[in-house]
């Protein structure tokens, strides 16, 4: 039998070390297929693709979580007239959406969505649905939303984060990312675990990367301001007062953040192309 030498023995060692990293490489790329295979999915009214590695159960879970704990701090708003044109307008938007997502054949759209709005105290100019259809406005949201139109522009937009399934395809996009860091197997088992808060809390803004998340979170935003119109033309409000809207808003804010270093569009980008998305929207008026 006849021994290597120490030069067989370091060009053996590099063979499998190479063979390794392609096997890896492989392994790692047939798991992305098979993710994308089966995860994705085409959002309601856009029809764009999208990839979900989450289940509703799992997000909806965690969104319970955050509420619950967000809930334990925030205060009602004292204004109780702002607050019930919050809850009419909330419930007057989810209910046309219901009925148009029988009437298609859409309902998983709304499927594990248990819908409730508040408003709270704040000066926060800002309104969140959580993926749990969970709707909070802060108080200072209504110095601009001070109609029940207005307040179905910001009310739209939030629902159609909560149907685009948009947290999850967050979560999901940066689980990828993480793949490719190593850390697959962690990702993929997890369920309720810390992996999947992290992901959880990285898809809402914590932890984002410029350049990696931020854009889809533009696209996620004008992809709301599209769907967010349909629902309010399906509920009969006036969707020529989303432009109004952000025109106020524009004139009242004083940020300064360049667009590509924010999560947000442009007011001037979101005004242009709202308008673009108004004929699409009418469209919708009186069908459902």
């Amino acid at each position: 039998m006849l021994w290597p030498t120490n030069t067989d023995a370091t060009d053996d060692l590099l063979n499998t070390t190479m063979m390794k990293s392609r096997f890896i490489k492989v392994a790692v790329c047939a798991l992305l297929m098979a993710i994308v295979s089966v995860s994705c999915s085409t959002v309601a009214f856009t029809g764009r693709n999208r990839l979900l590695m989450f289940s509703d159960s799992q997000i909806t879970s965690l969104s319970d979580q955050s509420y619950a704990e967000l809930m334990t701090t925030a205060k009602k708003s004292l204004n109780t007239a702002n607050a019930e044109m919050v809850r009419n307008v909330g419930m007057r938007l989810t209910s046309a959406l219901q009925k148009y997502c029988v009437a298609t054949g859409q309902t998983s759209a709304i499927q594990g969505l248990s819908w409730d709005y508040q408003l709270v105290q704040g000066k926060d100019v800002n309104a969140f649905c959580m993926p749990n259809g969970k709707i909070v406005f802060y108080d200072g949201m209504m110095q601009y939303a001070n109609t029940p139109d207005l307040v179905a522009v910001v009310m739209g937009h939030e629902i159609a984060h909560a149907i685009a399934r948009h947290g999850n395809e967050r979560m999901s996009q940066q689980a990828v990312v993480n793949m490719a860091g190593s850390v697959a197997s962690q990702i993929i088992g997890a369920k309720t675990s810390a992996n999947a808060r992290q992901l959880f809390d990285t898809a809402f803004g914590i932890g984002s990367e410029y350049g990696i998340m931020l854009p889809f979170s533009r696209k996620h935003e004008l992809e709301a301001d599209e769907i967010g119109l349909i629902i309010m033309a399906i509920a009969g409000y006036d969707v020529d007062q989303a432009p109004v809207l952000w025109e106020r808003m524009s004139a009242g804010s004083s940020s300064t953040v360049p667009e590509v270093l924010s999560t947000h569009p442009s007011n001037a980008t979101r005004i242009h192309k709202i308008k673009e998305f108004l004929p699409k929207a009418k469209g919708y008026v009186g069908k459902y």
